[in-house]
């Protein structure tokens, strides 16, 4: 266990990478601010910047994306020490306390490793694609051993970024700017509760760590493995969130800020899409400014999404036009196939996770409601709360009804009469929930903090910093679900096999039971962390026949990861590694799996073919 804590020099560069390629957006958009932009949210406008420039130039032009990577990282860099956008002296003390608040988040996380299956199947594989080649995937080209390799690339281009000061792939990139992008959430929510947006003075330690607090373990919708591993849930939740803050900030800047986060959120996932037009809904029905009409604001928001709206108009040209296959992306069926009648299954069970999942949709709906009764009690919408609850209301309503669509349209058969993930889309509202929950709350709360005595204020503030620092190592388990037994084992099968092939060798993996899931994870480990064999080729063999290597005459290793008892030389219940020579099948190697743990174990790994039981 304690091993499993220390970091590799590979794991260590990789976040290190990471952290200058934040460092790269936060230049970025303090130069496209002209330096107005809080730290925070200057990272999220050069993100975004980013992604615009690094998609219309891999859709344009057959040239390696590093040559755009490095014009932005030195523009990047411009922005960081040209005097008209480089950060203050303020900006740097409020990241400072940002980091040393977050140290033991980052020792416990440093270790991090992918570990989940969709992480294998689309996500880390599209990244690393672009690191290797610098360029799209796209049909005639080198293969992507992506289940979706047409899905949106904006989180995969800080793979990119930070590949370019790393020695190889940084496997670890998309975990670690997932946390830099909550510390980023909670920072902003900190100067929201302590009503200090508008400066760049940072707010107190404990106001600090009371922000991280609610992007974090307050955050109804937060959970570990979704927000801290390599899924898009976290960046997709901390740009709503941003967007939404963005729109309630009237000032002409704030609009050029507001275009960048949408470009940010547009082709982060699929489903972005949705969430943007939502954000767009929701700023055009923002009640007008004093002396403004409804005709200015309307404007203002179609002006802020036609950047967004060209970026995704130019990949979705792209999809159609470089791959021949439509699968490589998520489609929709044919309108005759809509699944209408099973609304009422698909209502009946979006009503059970609501009930199940108490602890996210029940602030949701008592945020919603509470701005709706105040709507209809104190019209005009003219508070920064009001307005809001209309941004949340807009955005939960257009998006869940995309929702809603999706699972007759696109979703088939058991997922349908599932909702599939309901809960975890639902999690992409969650900060801007926070956001709007702030705005609601922090009057009263206020009122009710300077009514403490002076010892009792102490006391709460101290508490906010010892709570922020403590949770991650007294939450080890559920902060780390890499270390569940099935995720150590599938990782001790890889790296064995990883050290006896070669780079291009053939080999069959023999993983009695699995049904799909291990399979991917074994697969990405292999081409995509150290020692990397990204050109292996895997025959993927689920089932244990009585002649294990029957139809594997082409392959030259052959991997049997769980062993029956009979086996000649190899006790049951081990994993077995053997060599295709010219008398046939030879033993090289076979291996006893870590000791499971006692812990409960999440299904997303097959566990028959690892050995174990349950």
């Amino acid at each position: 266990m304690i091993a499993l804590l220390v970091p590799s020099l590979a794991q260590l560069v990789g976040w290190a990478a990471v952290g200058f390629a934040a460092l790269i957006f936060i230049g970025l958009g303090r130069l496209v601010s002209r330096g107005g932009a809080l730290p925070e949210i200057a990272l999220i406008a050069g993100w975004g910047v980013a992604c615009w420039v690094l998609t219309i130039w891999g859709v344009a032009l057959l040239v390696s994306l590093r040559i755009p990577a490095v014009a932005l990282t030195a523009a990047g860099v411009f922005g960081l020490i040209w005097p008209q956008s480089r950060l203050l002296a303020a900006d740097w003390r409020a990241l400072g306390r940002v980091l040393l608040l977050s140290l033991p988040l980052l020792a416990v996380m440093a270790s991090a490793r992918p570990s989940q299956p969709d992480t294998f199947l689309n996500l880390l594989p599209n990244a690393a694609y672009l690191y290797d080649h610098g360029l799209f995937p796209a049909a005639g080209r080198v293969a992507a051993h992506s289940l979706l390799p047409a899905a949106p690339y904006n989180l995969q281009f800080v793979a990119l970024i930070a590949g370019l000061v790393t020695p190889q792939f940084p496997f670890v990139a998309l975990i670690a700017f997932n946390v830099v992008l909550q510390l980023a959430a909670g920072l902003l929510l900190a100067r929201l509760v302590a009503d200090s947006d508008d400066r760049a003075e940072p707010p107190t330690w404990s106001v600090v760590a009371f922000g991280l607090l609610l992007a974090t373990a307050l955050n109804p919708g937060f959970v570990p493995r979704y927000h801290l591993s390599g899924y898009s849930e976290p960046s997709v939740t901390v740009v709503l969130a941003v967007a939404g803050y963005l729109v309630l900030r009237r000032d002409r800047a704030s609009v050029w800020l507001f275009a960048t986060a949408l470009a940010a959120l547009v082709e982060i996932k699929q489903d972005s899409i949705a969430l943007m037009l939502g954000m767009v809904f929701a700023a055009a029905l923002q009640p007008p400014a004093p002396g403004d009409g409804r005709r200015a604001d309307v404007q203002r928001a179609v002006v802020a999404a036609i950047p967004a709206a060209i970026l995704y108009a130019a990949w979705t040209w792209y999809v159609h036009a470089r791959f021949a296959n439509p699968d490589v992306e998520l489609t929709w069926m044919p309108l005759g196939q809509w699944q209408w009648h099973l609304l009422p299954t698909v209502f009946s069970q979006i009503a059970h996770v609501v009930g199940e999942k108490i602890v996210l949709f029940g602030p949701l709906v008592a945020a919603l409601i509470g701005f709706m009764v105040c709507a209809w009690r104190h019209p005009p919408l003219d508070t920064v709360s009001q307005r809001a609850g209309l941004i949340l209301l807009v955005v939960t309503l257009a998006y869940n009804a995309a929702l809603l669509v999706s699972y007759i349209g696109h979703f088939s058969g058991q997922m349908t009469t599932d909702a599939h993930s309901f809960f975890r889309y639902n999690t992409h509202l969650a900060l801007l929930l926070m956001v709007t929950l702030v705005f609601m709350l922090r009057g009263p709360a206020r009122t009710w903090f300077e009514r403490q005595q002076p010892q009792h204020r102490g006391w709460l503030a101290g508490l906010a910093i010892v709570v922020f620092i403590v949770c991650p190592a007294a939450f080890i388990h559920w902060v780390r679900f890499d270390l569940e037994t099935p995720q150590v084992r599938a990782w001790d099968l890889a790296r064995h096999i990883a050290d006896a092939v070669g780079r291009d060798d053939r080999v069959a993996l023999i993983l009695p039971g699995d049904g799909g899931s291990l399979y991917p994870v074994l697969e990405g480990l292999l081409r995509m962390t150290p020692p990397r064999r990204p050109n292996l080729i895997l025959d993927d063999v689920s089932t244990l026949r009585p002649d294990p290597f029957a139809g594997l005459a082409a392959d030259q290793w052959a991997v049997i990861s769980c062993t029956p008892s009979g086996m000649a030389g190899v006790p049951a219940g081990e994993a077995a590694l053997f060599a295709h020579e010219t008398n046939g099948w030879t033993l090289v190697d076979h291996w006893q799996y870590p000791a499971a743990d006692e812990g409960h174990w999440s299904r997303v790994i097959a566990l028959a073919p690892l050995c174990l039981s349950g």
